[in-house]
């Protein structure tokens, strides 16, 4: 008897065409949602260039919130650690099976959830119930995105894995040789964002874990098999495609003006390229990057500067330095690097996703487990402080900064100085790559143990766990 996951994906091909794949489960169209009251579009990775990924509406439809919503099969909210490792042997696997591996997205009322169990759920963003749910066949580690185009509001995600198969790791002993990063289904998905429904999909060798963005009528991305793709946002018909070898891990696409900015492993380097014509306008090579973290990082941008963060090799036996760097954005020349420290060497992800706000650079760094506001025109150091390992984009709201971390806590410092204003215990499961979104006042984020989170932030601010 087939496994019920593939028998389900045999199901899904097999029915892709006649547009029932993704069926929903209970609600099948979202509910209205006034306009002024939520973001109408998400075009990248954490909202727009910079990684602020804050929008607080109006009206009565712009309170916060708060509920949590479980995926099939997520630990249970009484689970003990025991208990995971019974079950699960550890908390990768869960990760793996479960978990919510990145920020999700809100859009006309509607919160766009990636799981690592390959699916994209919509939930109503005012209480957290389905309205449908799709199938990518692979894991979905890609923020949705959201954008209006003539056939409708469509959301953008990508399918693909972490994974290298045999033929393809050997080629790292081969200098020079591109190695193609994921294994299984991998393509783009192109949804009805009211019902799930698909539009088109786009296959590619490689996966497709980075972001998209969506710019001027195209869905832009990097992916595992050494290119920068562009498709036409309405019909996924290919515009463009270029090489750069380098293969794209967690390093979502943004814009830097009309360029489109991703950043690659084998060979490292940030890559600009016109977002319009895929003509690579320029190629920065940090050097001394440690395994794939020049990947792993997604680059933020703002004010003419690109910044994103590595991990750099010591010489130490177990031991890793992190330095965030920045590119002027027209030339592809370094702005600046600034060395955050040394430690251990972190699993997985090696390095945390800046966010830029009123010219701060807000970071962690998960090999310093510490956090960081940075001047965005010097680099200089404002502050730091000593938290947990944290690997997310920040969220600013007002004068806090709030830090998601991999112990579940989400701690909450002072913008100027940072002082710790509070450590909230948000419940069942940590956070490694999920960002938090802020959207009316609330706080939208996904854990490892396959839980997804609506929290007014006053409570992060003031309580102390979750309710």
């Amino acid at each position: 008897m087939a496994h019920p996951r593939i028998a389900a994906s045999l199901l899904c091909v097999a029915s892709f065409a006649a547009g029932v794949c993704g069926a929903a489960t209970g609600t099948t169209v979202a509910p209205a949602a006034a306009e002024g009251a939520w973001p109408q579009s998400w075009p990248m990775y954490g909202m727009n260039a910079a990684h602020e990924a804050t929008w607080n509406g109006s009206g009565t439809g712009a309170n916060p919130v708060g509920w949590k919503f479980a995926v099939p099969g997520a630990v249970a909210l009484a689970a003990t650690p025991e208990d995971v490792r019974r079950q699960y042997v550890n908390v990768t696997a869960v990760r793996d099976l479960v978990g919510i591996p990145v920020g999700v997205s809100v859009a006309g009322g509607i919160v766009y959830v990636p799981g690592d169990d390959g699916h994209v759920y919509a939930l109503g963003a005012a209480d957290g119930k389905l309205v449908w749910q799709f199938d990518a066949l692979n894991q979905i580690m890609t923020t949705p995105v959201v954008a209006p185009t003539a056939r409708g509001v469509l959301v953008y995600v990508g399918g693909g894995n972490a994974d290298f198969s045999y033929s393809e790791a050997v080629k790292f002993g081969t200098p020079g040789a591109a190695v193609v990063r994921g294994t299984g289904i991998n393509g783009i998905y192109a949804l009805q964002a009211k019902t799930g429904d698909p539009v088109w999909s786009f296959r590619t060798e490689g996966q497709d874990m980075p972001t998209p963005v969506y710019h001027a009528g195209r869905i832009i991305f990097g992916n595992g098999d050494g290119h920068v793709y562009a498709l036409d946002a309405a019909t996924g018909n290919l515009v463009w495609k270029t090489a750069i070898r380098s293969f794209v891990s967690m390093a979502s696409a943004t814009l830097a003006g009309d360029r489109v900015v991703v950043a690659g492993t084998h060979p490292d380097a940030i890559y600009a390229l016109d977002a319009a014509t895929g003509a690579l306008a320029w190629k920065a090579e940090p050097g001394n990057v440690f395994s794939s973290s020049m990947g792993d990082c997604a680059p933020a941008a703002a004010g003419g500067i690109v910044v994103t963060q590595i991990e750099t090799t010591t010489g130490k036996p177990g031991l890793a330095g992190s330095e965030e760097i920045a590119v002027d954005a027209a030339t592809g020349k370094f702005a600046w690097r600034t060395m955050l420290g040394e430690g251990r060497v972190p699993p997985r992800n090696k390095d945390a996703v800046p966010m830029i706000a009123d010219g701060v650079v807000y970071t962690g760094s998960p090999v310093t487990n510490t956090a960081y506001a940075l001047d965005l025109g010097s680099g200089r150091i404002l502050w730091s402080r000593k938290l947990s390992r944290m690997k997310a984009a920040p969220s600013v709201e007002d004068g806090h900064v709030f830090f998601p971390v991999a112990n579940g806590t989400i701690f909450v410092l002072d913008r100027k100085t940072g002082a710790i204003v509070n450590a909230y215990h948000s419940g069942n499961g940590g956070f490694g790559p999920q960002n938090g979104v802020i959207v009316n006042h609330t706080m939208y984020i996904g854990t490892n143990y396959g839980w997804v989170y609506a929290i007014p932030t006053s409570e992060i601010v003031t309580a102390q766990s979750a309710r």
